[in-house]
């Protein structure tokens, strides 16, 4: 019992000192979103693996992070996507180890890319996190969290940039909890070839716990292989820069279009 209510308790803190909601924003394996659309009738199906580690004087924990996106292009700039994040974390102090496991926070989202003139492109994001996890088990909220962001993209040769601002609602009843969670991050791309990116991004956004640092920050550094035009495969490596984050984590991914 008292190990079950440890691994719950960390669970807890980890989950509610990362972002709001619980998925995955932009292309994996950065954080930053861009402004890109499926197009008319067309669809991407995202399968995520991120598995990070923290460890400090009392934390010694692993979470593993397997992600699901789907995203449908209803018009060529407008993209409607579900995100359903699963969760699996591990105290490596316990005696044995005690894991806790299962479905986190469902997203549903739209992508609106409002302007689109040469290299230069902007887009809206709004989104909304469902409280479809476990919240005993600290795998949810516990509510319902709207957010809405914005999306800047330059498509250069071979560099593209990407920005994204934005703010979540935390809609919390404890006195411990930020209610308005703000997030900033920027990402960059340079074509190492015709199907190979190197990627990278760095990202800040408000803690949602009021006690300790107010800020969860980390960089990002990968690869994207593109196999195929409709076929990405993604490889990365994400470092904590302040406490709330995780110390550091090791992404893959593959992303199929149709």
């Amino acid at each position: 019992m008292k190990t079950t209510t440890r691994i719950t308790g960390i669970c807890i803190g980890i989950l509610s000192g990362s972002s709001l909601p619980l998925t995955a924003w932009g292309a994996h394996p950065l954080l930053t979103e861009d402004t890109g659309t499926q197009g008319t009738g067309h669809f991407q199906v995202e399968l995520t693996q991120d598995l990070s580690y923290k460890k400090n004087e009392s934390t010694n924990t692993r979470e593993r992070r397997i992600n699901a996106v789907l995203s449908a292009g209803l018009t060529d700039n407008l993209d409607v996507i579900v995100a359903l994040p699963h969760d699996r974390l591990t105290d490596r102090l316990a005696a044995p180890d005690a894991t806790v496991g299962g479905f986190a926070d469902m997203e549903i989202a739209a992508k609106w890319r409002f302007y689109d003139e040469g290299a230069l492109s902007f887009a809206l994001r709004p989104g909304l996190g469902l409280p479809t996890g476990d919240d005993d088990k600290g795998l949810s909220a516990g509510h319902v969290a709207p957010s809405l962001f914005a999306v800047m993209t330059y498509a250069g040769k071979p560099w593209t940039y990407h920005l994204h601002l934005g703010y979540t609602r935390n809609i919390h009843d404890g006195p411990g909890e930020r209610n308005h969670i703000y997030h900033a991050s920027v990402a960059a791309e340079y074509a190492l070839g015709e199907s190979l990116r190197l990627v990278g991004d760095t990202s800040m956004e408000s803690g949602t716990e009021r006690s300790g640092h107010p800020n969860v920050g980390s960089v990002v550094l990968g690869l994207v292989y593109s196999a195929t035009p409709n076929l990405d495969f993604d490889f990365g490596y994400r470092k904590g820069l302040t406490h709330p984050a995780a110390d550091s984590a090791w992404l893959t991914g593959l992303a199929i279009r149709f």
